[in-house]
């Protein structure tokens, strides 16, 4: 990626249409298309996982919301009740395998086995330069994004070979096709998690299951829009090693989404609609996809 230089000039983010669903795009064309489904959602606390948890109960499935946060899962489980849905909170932590089925199989208890699931949860932070990457970063990193992704398939496989049907879903990135500089774990991570996605839609196509992945590119979210969530380590090992000095997430940012063909940041509700478009039979024939949805990187 070519950075901007002083000169760079700012201009106005172009707007999106409208959005004619506010619920994450499951209301109308999409409702009742999960009927009768149970859904297992990982980072389902915020963000991408959360609006998709939503997404998912409004098209008619019931959801198992899991992240460390038990607080924050029970704010998104008690939004989807009052809209009508049924969640169940299954609080856990991706790195520990025991408590991660522990807590599954309890929430599989009361809301039936898992049909589909939908691997949201992710880490970016601590992203520098390989030559400053420490030990911890760079576990940290794989763990949650890509060994977290086959704890929780693990899981939930066997049984959807079992009964001849399932979905899968991983949220991965662009950072999973391009090798980009001070991203060296996460692009590692997410190469191995479009790696993943391709095995076991080999491995589980035989037993009616399909397995695809939603590439976003960079999204309107806190860990974007705020540089202190993300961008502050990221840009100074960019700029001390790569430059110019001066270089800022702002000004990094901009040419970013100037690189797209949309010229403007993903929102999220768009990626949760891909994510509900591959769990349904509106993609039947799909598997071993990843669809990107990047605004269009050129």
């Amino acid at each position: 990626m070519d950075y901007p230089s002083a000169s760079t000039t700012d201009r106005a983010e172009p707007q999106r249409p409208p959005i004619r669903n506010t619920d994450g795009g499951a209301a109308g064309f999409a409702s009742g298309l999960l009927a009768g489904r149970t859904a297992l959602v990982t980072g389902a606390s915020s963000g991408i996982g959360a609006l998709t948890a939503r997404s998912l109960s409004a098209a008619g499935a019931r959801t198992i919301l899991l992240a460390r946060d038990e607080q924050a899962l029970r704010t998104v489980a008690k939004e989807i009740a009052e809209a009508g849905g049924e969640a169940a909170v299954a609080p856990a932590d991706l790195a520990d395998a025991a408590a991660l089925e522990r807590a599954v199989r309890g929430a599989e208890d009361g809301l039936g086995p898992v049909d589909l699931l939908v691997h949201a949860a992710g880490w970016a932070r601590g992203q520098v330069f390989l030559c400053e990457q420490t030990e911890e970063q760079w576990t940290g990193t794989i763990d949650v994004n890509l060994n977290g992704a086959f704890r929780i398939c693990r899981l939930v496989v066997p049984g959807m070979m079992e009964r001849g049907s399932g979905g899968i879903v991983l949220v991965t990135s662009i950072a999973g096709s391009r090798g980009l500089p001070s991203n060296t774990a996460y692009c590692a991570a997410k190469f191995g998690l479009h790696g993943l996605m391709l095995a076991l839609a080999a491995e589980l196509g035989p037993f009616g299951v399909r397995v695809n992945a939603v590439a976003p590119g960079l999204t309107r979210a806190p860990g974007t829009t705020d540089p202190a969530r993300y961008a502050d380590e990221f840009m100074a090992s960019l700029a001390r090693h790569h430059g110019p000095a001066d270089l800022d997430w702002s000004r990094y940012l901009t040419r970013a989404v100037r690189g797209t063909a949309l010229r403007r940041l993903v929102e999220p509700d768009e990626v949760s609609n891909a994510v509900l478009y591959l769990l349904s039979s509106l993609s039947g024939g799909v598997t071993g996809q990843v669809l990107g949805v990047d605004a269009g990187v050129l």
